[in-house]
């Protein structure tokens, strides 16, 4: 008999009886994983081994089957033992490339309480001594009170340490054991199914980890699912970052209501001189060229994120006349009008496409800016002279 009191009881399973079509029942399936425990107990102790014996009270009292009798269990058993189930589904043990199927015991007798029972011959080893498994907690599968919770458990545990594979949705309602036309919509599959296993294997104290999924489309339609697991240490802390985060951003919300926050957010993709501003309804806004626009919701937590993580960028940096050139004088036209060898006038329409400093003159009271000039027939170059601030702006633009 097995520890009743213990928190961890693990099972070496192999992967190719975890990946099965799941057409038994809860208790079958939690009954099976017993048996299969007990079993590798006795082989490990004698390797010609194959014969094992429980008790249907142990099955009752570790499972806590209430208000059954042994009749119950025999009931279940002969099912088990009758029913029979494709393996290795989603094809983790490439080694072999080996699939098939089996009934999960070969038979099983029953007497005076005490069940003797055996494995299909030709599966003995690879369920006994496993080179390819995934480490099952016994104490998990007895906690578990849906067939889908532990069919995904234990396949979460088969791939802890890699990613979960993509698979169809075929293919997983054959491993949560889901029949042809039941659930056919995928609001119920989700309802019954999904949401179900998930939401218990995410309550459970004796999981360590989470698991969220994504519904794949191929076109239009739902074709696949992908599940990702995640250790609850580290959702915990994820957890508690973002009720930090919201604090904070409900904190400057309030405090910088209607109010400009902040420009020269340039390390994410925004000019020096677009502003940011808080509306009075709390949203997070920006200026450009005068013009006000409420960011959408992804583009606000872009922003929100970035100044949280960098929260010295939260001020007004004053432009520069440089900031100020680029910001309002690119793409300005002039007209500049010249005499022809005829002595006739044309005129000529040139636009300021760019601008920087002029380095030679650092040691004057006033910087100064050389000019890149764009000529109607899309030919550019830069200005030979370089002009003031003041100069550049009271040019007569167009």
């Amino acid at each position: 008999m097995l520890d009743m009191n213990s928190n961890e009881i693990i099972i070496d399973k192999n992967s190719s009886s975890i990946q099965i079509s799941n057409k038994i029942s809860l208790t079958q399936r939690k009954c099976y994983n017993y048996m299969l425990k007990i079993a590798k107990n006795e082989f490990k102790k004698d390797k010609n081994r194959r014969i094992f014996q429980i008790t249907a009270d142990e099955l009752m009292l570790f499972f806590k089957i209430g208000n059954k009798n042994h009749t119950y269990i025999k009931n279940e058993l002969e099912i088990l033992n009758r029913t029979q189930v494709r393996y290795n589904i989603l094809g983790k043990n490439r080694r072999t490339k080996e699939s098939g199927a089996f009934t999960l015991i070969a038979g099983f007798k029953y007497k005076h309480g005490v069940i003797s029972y055996s494995f299909p011959p030709h599966i003995e080893e690879m369920i006994l001594d496993p080179k390819i498994f995934g480490k099952i907690n016994l104490v998990v599968i007895k906690s578990l009170r849906s067939k889908y919770s532990i069919a995904l458990y234990e396949l979460a545990e088969d791939y802890i340490n890699v990613q979960i594979p993509k698979m169809s949705m075929e293919k997983f309602r054959e491993l949560m054991g889901v029949k042809e036309g039941q659930y056919s919509s995928i609001k119920d599959f989700r309802k019954r199914v999904i949401e179900v296993a998930i939401d218990e294997i995410n309550r459970s104290d004796n999981i360590s980890f989470s698991i969220s999924y994504e519904l794949l489309k191929t076109g239009r339609k739902i074709t696949h699912i992908k599940f990702t697991t995640h250790k609850k240490e580290e959702v915990l802390q994820l957890k508690d970052r973002q009720k930090k985060f919201y604090a904070w951003k409900k904190y400057i919300i309030e405090k910088y209501k209607e109010q400009t926050i902040c420009n020269n957010l340039t390390e994410i993709g925004y000019l020096k001189w677009t502003f940011f501003y808080i509306n009075q309804d709390g949203f997070l806004g920006k200026i450009v060229n005068d013009n006000r626009t409420i960011l959408d919701k992804e583009e606000a937590f872009k922003v929100w994120e970035y100044l949280y993580q960098n929260p010295s960028k939260l001020t007004i940096v004053p432009l520069t006349q440089y900031d100020i050139l680029q910001k309002d004088f690119k793409g300005k036209k002039i007209k500049q009008i010249t005499t022809t060898a005829l002595g006739g006038e044309a005129t000529i329409i040139l636009e300021f496409i760019n601008f920087k400093k002029d380095t030679t003159k650092e040691d004057e009271y006033f910087d100064k800016f050389f000019v890149e000039i764009k000529q109607e027939d899309s030919n550019s170059f830069w200005s030979k002279k370089s002009f003031s601030f003041d100069d550049i702006v009271s040019m007569n633009f167009l």
